[in-house]
């Protein structure tokens, strides 16, 4: 029961905390847009998978081995232990992470130039540089709480780390218009090393916070693991522990980072082959940033609730499966699973019916717009895929995880190389249709070959798409009817949603509650 109690209030904490930063990101990316434009914001974007590689490479896999070590040596009442693999970790992470802020550094331009292919990303990347030991130092931290179960810290330390970003981007804007310099996508790197700054401190506050506390209320001298130290304090850099952070890390970091070079090289090649379909070099940013600053934010916030739901999912299902109980497998599995198809298809017709009023409402940005109804298809995949994976996690399959998303990638990269120059950013949007869809059947194989999906084509499949077939053609024609509801402005947008959630809602009560009391009987 306690177990149950953490899982849940966790989840709520880290869903709260997520979905505040992703409303404040959500209007911190409006705000840019309208400051400094798609094209910059398509700038800061396109260094991004270089710093996640940079990211993976010094603390890819270290933030969760921290945090599974963590719980062990406190289960076992090894308190010490946990301090020393914090402290190693901490010491590998950092200098894993001063030698990529170096590298990175000085290999900016030629990063900039050769593999961006984009030389104004230089200043950008020297910058975010400087952010990768903060953010180092923020992982492990965070990690180390996780697994002492104080999921507050980790929760909060996201919540400074958005808002503190936020801030220093508008006080930088402020100060450059006052001074009436041009704004550009330096703020934006500004703002990454100023947030990560600000978590690292935060999160490191609370742990001297909490070490302090403990040596006030504890006096006498420490107590150690080993006796043959009695009256001493153990050392906390020790090889033994850098060598099991190593050992169990590595395979992670090197997943990770093979993930981080494809999502590179699709970030790197995707404007190469719009400017090879005819388009110039600023057109080319300019629907980049579109798609990655603001059609994508928009169609990834409900992830929030469905990557806290499998944050919960994971050690649910690890649990079962350790006591045998394959019906509770089962049952978690294909709620989960109906429950994210579910809100796929709610966010799909809401998107479809209504994307491009969002568009122009929240961006200024009829392209935007159209972006998110052309996306909006996706939607189901997205978040069927973002609980799947966990459950996989959970059951053991990590692998078949890492295969499937690999797969993925390599389907999208595909098509970034073989369709976008022959039918411009359409031909994207196919490709990332085509890989989620991939990487869903092959999840979804792979939980019915594991026993714990079971169920029925009808329940699964027919009965969600056509209630969402039938909420869309009933708001469409009251739109028609009510030409109201279909104005772009906030109150119409408003009402035609909540007419949509009532529609969706009231024909899935109608489609499972009957069978959920028949088989209750």
């Amino acid at each position: 029961m306690n177990q149950a109690h953490y899982l849940i209030k966790g989840t709520f904490y880290l869903t709260a905390a997520g979905v505040l930063s992703r409303i404040a990101g959500f209007f911190y990316k409006i705000f840019l847009s309208r400051v400094i434009g798609a094209e910059e914001i398509g700038l800061f974007h396109l260094c991004m998978p270089v710093f996640a590689f940079c990211m993976a490479a010094s603390s890819g896999g270290i933030q969760t081995v921290v945090s599974r070590f963590t719980a062990e040596y406190h289960a076992r009442n090894e308190h010490q232990k946990a301090r020393q693999m914090l402290v190693c970790a901490l010491a590998l992470s950092l200098a894993l992470s001063l030698l990529c802020t170096g590298l990175l550094w000085l290999g900016a331009g030629h990063v900039a130039a050769l593999f961006l292919a984009e030389p104004r990303c230089q200043p950008l990347l020297r910058l975010i540089a400087l952010s990768l030991p903060f953010a180092a130092t923020h992982a492990c931290v965070a990690g180390y709480f996780m697994g002492k179960k104080q999921v507050t810290v980790p929760a909060l330390s996201q919540l400074v780390e958005q808002f503190l970003r936020i801030g220093a981007v508008l006080l930088v804007c402020a100060m450059l218009q006052k001074g009436e310099q041009k704004m550009d996508a330096t703020v934006m790197a500004i703002g990454q090393v100023a947030g990560e700054l600000a978590s690292a401190g935060f999160c490191s506050l609370a742990l001297l916070s909490g070490l302090m506390n403990r040596t006030s209320s504890r006096p006498q001298p420490p107590i150690t693991d080993h006796p043959q130290h009695t009256g001493k304090t153990a050392p906390l850099l020790r090889a033994g522990h850098i060598q099991k952070l190593l050992t169990a890390s590595a395979p992670l970091a090197v997943n990770r980072m093979l993930l981080c070079v494809l999502q590179a090289i699709e970030a790197a090649l995707l404007p190469l082959q719009l400017r090879a379909g005819g388009l110039d070099a600023s057109e080319a940013l300019t629907i980049y940033g579109t798609l990655t600053g603001m059609a994508m934010p928009l169609l990834m916030f409900p992830t929030a609730v469905t990557g806290s739901i499998g944050t919960l999912l994971l050690p649910l299902v690890s649990e079962a499966r350790a006591l045998n109980q394959s019906h509770r497998v089962t049952s978690t599995t294909g709620a989960s699973v109906l429950g994210s198809l579910l809100l796929g298809l709610f966010c799909f017709a809401v998107y479809f019916l209504s994307g491009s009023r969002i568009g122009v409402l929240l961006f200024d940005s009829a392209l935007a717009g159209e972006y998110v109804r052309c996306l909006s298809l996706v939607c189901p995949f997205f978040y069927i895929n973002t609980t799947i994976v966990s459950i996989l996690h959970g059951l053991g399959l990590t692998a078949a995880a890492s295969v499937q998303n690999t797969l993925g990638l390599l389907l999208r990269l595909a098509s970034v190389a073989l369709l976008v120059p022959s039918y411009g950013i359409r031909g994207y949007f196919l490709g990332v249709l085509a890989s989620q869809l991939l990487v869903t059947v092959l999840a979804l194989l792979s939980l019915h070959r594991k026993g714990a999906l079971r169920m029925s084509v009808a329940d699964g499949l027919i009965r969600p798409v056509l209630l969402c077939i039938l909420t869309i053609v009933a708001v469409w024609l009251l739109q028609r009817f009510v030409p109201y509801l279909a104005r772009t402005a906030w109150i119409p947008l408003l009402l035609s949603t909540l007419l949509c959630l009532a529609v969706f809602a009231s024909l899935a009560v109608c489609c499972y509650l009957p069978r959920t009391n028949r088989d209750n009987r």
